[in-house]
């Protein structure tokens, strides 16, 4: 079950994701204007907003809740890809929404408990699960378009989520109940650091194809451009390490330091673009595992909060970035103004 917690977050982040390089496409699909499928971006993540600070407080066990989760997960994500209309799909991202808020909040709680002697490197680990399937879940999905189509490609990658779920749903007893959930507001700057990390992610990275597809890219160059996220792999497996040699806000800030130079190549032309958002994301899931390791040592009241306050920044990114549809350098500028305020944070002792 130690197995399940880990790998849950690459089945839910595949998943969740995939759709990201498609979303022109899908737009196309269902004969909607450039910008359309924001909703579908950015209300699941504000179902996670809403959602992850009660997930502790629900009466049923912990394996109960992550199997149900990446059940939702998946279902809404196979429903959704063969939905007739940009509205049905919609629904079906926010039952992803739900199921999605199950996950991170137990699986963040979960790991000190599990690896209480390696929860730096194992909150870097679980990261790093989480890269690899936001990662995989869009690179896969526009190389799958090419060939099976947008509704094909989001079909197949909706069903680790569900396969894992039914797994976990056999034996819900098999992880550790959490105890009662501490909520302490004097954790602010953390979650204001939780909002920053996932607005940074999400913003540029929903902006990315439109700009890609200006300068001629097809749909599987697109994806593969999002093998970035890739490189988020071993900058969070490498955090808890780095953290315990150098100091966890040392670490944070030079990561931040790297944002903030990946954010300046973005406004390059490729191959430098490209460059910058590889930067990018390594440094900011360093930054993200130790954000996530400081939540998960002060329970699992503070790590629904965390979750809640992350997936704020990603609601806000998915209803904004069409307003920069044409705005790209503004929106660079946006994120370096972030990645300013995180650097100066730093919440992770």
């Amino acid at each position: 079950m130690r197995l399940a917690v880990l790998l849950s977050g690459v089945a839910l982040y595949s998943a969740l994701y995939a759709v990201v390089p498609l979303l022109p496409l899908l737009e196309r699909l269902h004969g909607a204007p450039p910008g359309a499928a924001g909703p579908g971006m950015g209300l699941p993540l504000l179902l996670l907003v809403l959602l992850s600070p009660l997930v502790p407080r629900l009466p049923w066990p912990g394996g109960a809740l992550l199997g149900g989760g990446l059940l939702l997960v998946g279902l809404g994500g196979a429903l959704g890809a063969f939905s007739p209309s940009l509205p049905l799909w919609t629904l079906c991202r926010l039952l992803q929404g739900v199921g999605a808020a199950l996950v991170p909040t137990l699986a963040i709680a979960l790991v000190p408990v599990l690896y209480p002697q390696r929860a730096l490197e194992m909150a870097g680990l679980y990261m790093a699960g989480n890269v690899l399937g936001g990662g995989l879940g869009r690179v896969l999905a526009g190389l799958l378009a090419e060939g099976l189509g947008v509704r094909g490609a989001l079909f197949l990658l909706s069903l680790p989520a569900l396969l894992l779920g039914l797994l976990v749903l056999r034996a819900p007893a098999g992880l550790p109940p959490l105890g009662r959930p501490r909520y302490d507001p004097r954790a602010f700057p953390l979650y204001a650091v939780g909002s920053i990390l996932l607005f940074l992610n999400l913003f540029l990275a929903n902006l990315l194809p439109y700009r890609l597809l200006e300068w001629g890219y097809g749909p599987g160059e697109v994806g593969l451009v999002y093998l970035a996220y890739l490189f988020g792999i071993p900058g969070s497996a490498l955090s808890g390490v780095l953290a315990r040699r150098f100091g966890a806000v040392a670490t944070f800030r030079l990561a931040f330091l790297l944002v903030l130079l990946g954010l300046g190549l973005l406004l390059l032309p490729p191959p430098l673009l490209v460059l910058g958002f590889v930067l990018q994301m390594a440094a900011l899931f360093t930054a993200q595992s130790l954000a996530s390791g400081a939540a998960g040592r002060r329970g699992a009241g503070v790590s629904g909060t965390y979750v809640a306050s992350f997936y704020l920044g990603g609601t806000l990114a998915g209803l904004l970035y069409p307003f920069f549809l044409h705005s790209f350098p503004l929106a660079v500028g946006v994120g370096m103004g972030l990645a300013v305020l995180a650097f100066l944070l730093a919440p992770v002792r």
